[in-house]
């Protein structure tokens, strides 16, 4: 190695670990906490919280993703939550719900706020019950369905994913929006007991009765009615302006929990709570699988058996078919076209004419002395047609014009057809 390779290489020694020992004192390691979301099945189910809540009061959970799900009605000691907007829910199914209560189950449900698109679109159940919803349209662009969870400040916002840190609002899973200011922490008196519950609703949402059932509680807010629970026969049906508080980001916040626990009445450890967490309808795929699964395991096997028949061969390949011949009359008819738009127009009459002589020699020889008008006389009695165009036929020497050479031809036709 000589001497102006050491240089460079002290030179880029220097240089490097200069730089090393610049960014070593000027940057230090830390740490930061970034909020990525719900993983796991809280990210897909937002009462997931409240499950593990209320299984610590040995209290069963049966989650469904669709009221499609449900084959058969909870037992009467049950509990069914309901917090969608039910569109799947046909008048039968509505019967069979409130006669499932009557017999002493309990329903608990979420109220409905149309849009325009849906504002014909009945909530069958409420109007059983009586009951309406309201909401107060006053925020662009007007939202369609509920909060996902709070937002208490511009800070708390700016921390979870999928909110505007300029508006502060949050944003649930389906897109729909809420400021916070329209929330307020309700002081709910359970029953007849001395502590009251700190809840927290939405009051630009809120549900008005007719009264058509007996109504065993009740918690007004602003402008309307926050929670309604009616006593039928022997069971129960609650219904909530929002679901908000129950939610995975909300359930530790306030008394939610302890609300929860008063909401499902648990008086015993046998009630089951059954949950249906979409509104979503099952697709096809899934019906085949549940409802029809030899069918569907079936159809299955056979599409596997006939990839695997279709790509083996059996015997040499086949030779590919001879191409089939056209007929005579296609090369006429072109050969005809081709004339008449070469102008060979007095040819093809011509020859056609010269055709039609042949046949007379053959047929009718004495005709051949006759002259044009005694022959064309003669070809029109034999033919039933007009003297006058037999004749122009036979001694019209070129047609200029599409339609009369038709004519002439098909008069030719005719008589060749007679002769």
């Amino acid at each position: 190695m000589n001497r102006v390779t050491l240089i460079i290489v002290a030179v880029v020694t220097v240089l490097v670990g200069s730089l090393i020992g610049w960014f070593l004192t000027s940057y230090e390691r830390y740490e930061k906490e970034i909020n990525t979301g719900y993983s796991g099945e809280a990210a897909t189910n937002r009462f997931y919280a409240a499950e593990l809540f209320l299984k610590k009061y040995n209290m069963e959970i049966k989650s469904l993703p669709s009221i499609l799900e449900l084959k058969e009605m909870p037992d009467t000691n049950d509990v069914l939550f309901i917090p969608t907007k039910r569109y799947d829910i046909s008048t039968d199914r509505v019967a069979e719900l409130m006669d499932w209560i009557r017999k002493g189950g309990h329903l608990i449900v979420l109220a409905r706020y149309d849009s325009k698109k849906d504002a014909d679109r009945k909530d069958e159940l409420f109007e059983t019950l009586g009951v309406t919803s309201e909401r107060e349209f006053d925020i662009e662009p007007m939202v369609e369905m509920f909060l996902g969870e709070f937002v208490d400040d511009e800070q708390e916002s700016e921390s979870k994913p999928g909110s505007d840190s300029e508006t502060g609002e949050a944003e649930d899973k389906d897109g729909d929006t809420e400021s916070p200011e329209h929330s307020s922490t309700l002081n709910i008196q359970i029953n007849d007991k001395i502590e009251d519950k700190k809840v927290r609703f939405i009051q630009s949402k809120w549900m008005t009765t007719e009264e058509r059932y007996e109504t065993s509680w009740e918690v007004q807010g602003k402008k309307g009615s926050q929670l309604l629970e009616f006593h039928i026969d022997e069971g129960w049906v609650t219904l909530l302006s929002g679901i908000e508080f129950m939610t995975n980001a909300n359930l530790d916040k306030e008394d939610h929990a302890a609300f929860l626990h008063t909401l499902v009445h648990i008086n015993n450890s046998d009630r089951k709570l059954w949950i249906i967490r979409n509104d979503d309808n099952p697709s096809l795929l899934s019906i085949l699988y549940n409802e029809q699964y030899p069918i569907f395991i079936s159809f299955i096997m056979f599409v596997l058996f006939w990839l695997w028949y279709a790509s083996r061969r059996f015997g040499p390949v086949a030779p590919d078919p001879q191409a089939v011949r056209r007929s005579m009359s296609e090369h006429i008819v072109s050969t005809g076209h081709y004339q008449w738009r070469s102008r060979n127009r007095k040819e093809l009459l011509a020859s056609v004419q010269k055709a039609l002589h042949e046949q007379i020699v053959q047929t009718h020889p004495l005709w051949v002395r006759l002259s044009d008008k005694e022959r064309a006389g003669k070809l029109a009695k034999l033919a039933g047609l007009n003297e006058e165009k037999v004749y122009l036929a036979i001694t019209t020497k070129s047609a200029e014009r599409e339609l009369e050479f038709t004519a002439i031809i098909e008069v030719f036709s005719k008589i060749r057809k007679k002769l």
